[in-house]
């Protein structure tokens, strides 16, 4: 075997390992999408809606609301879930649970959330403001059953924060708010989830560091031989 042959042998091999490198190198430097935020709700009233509500009334919600983990004020499309129990602590038959399955987000002329690295907080100075979780399987937006709401000056539920297990002239309390509060939350951050295209570039710099070892593994054996 010629002298040239046999030192081609090694130096092909050596920019694969170069190749290789990089391209791991190109893996580690992906950058994941924002890391989900998952803010925790608690909160509990005994001040009725409206005279003429079933009494005594004492009612929670409590749960967790998860965004994109964007920071400022938040739109719709940057809620990606939530779990909110509307417990009616005096009957808790009335007792309801708001998911993305059963419920929907409603807003009025805007959402007047703002998530900051410490917690999500509602403007209730911003005119028109509202943020409004209802179910919507058994009864519609708008029909007063199954909600939790935040509204600022004008909108339909009433002002300040709203918890509705059933139905508001039945079980409704309200807490009277003013200013720019947290809702009494504290962020979890949940673990950075790489983004579809993310993946897609994974994917092929993985079969792209394959295609390299099946081609090194082929030139060494040629070299040898």
């Amino acid at each position: 075997m010629s002298a040239s042959k046999f030192l081609s042998g090694f130096m092909k091999p050596r920019s694969v390992n170069i190749s290789l490198a990089a391209v791991a190198a190109s893996l580690l430097t992906i950058a994941p999408a924002h890391a989900t935020v998952i803010y925790s709700i608690n909160q509990t009233s005994s001040t009725p809606i409206q005279a003429g509500e079933l009494t005594p009334l004492s009612n929670t919600v409590l749960g967790t609301i998860t965004t994109n983990g964007t920071l400022g004020l938040l739109k719709t499309s940057d809620i990606l879930s939530y779990n909110i129990q509307l417990i009616d602590n005096i009957r808790p038959a009335f007792n309801f649970t708001l998911t993305p399955q059963n419920s929907a987000i409603w807003y009025f002329s805007d959402l007047g959330l703002t998530a900051t690295a410490t917690d999500l907080s509602f403007d209730f100075n911003d005119a028109g403001a509202g943020f409004l979780i209802q179910g919507n399987i058994e009864h519609s937006l708008g029909s007063g059953y199954n909600y939790f709401c935040y509204q600022a000056t004008t909108g339909a539920c009433a002002q300040g924060e709203t918890i509705v297990p059933n139905f508001y002239a039945v079980d409704g309390v309200s807490v009277p708010r003013s200013g720019s509060l947290p809702l009494d939350s504290a962020p979890i951050i949940d673990g950075a989830v790489p983004e579809p295209a993310t993946w897609a570039m994974m994917f092929a710099g993985m079969g792209l560091i394959g295609a390299f070892m099946r081609r090194r593994t082929q030139e060494v054996a040629v070299g040898v031989a």
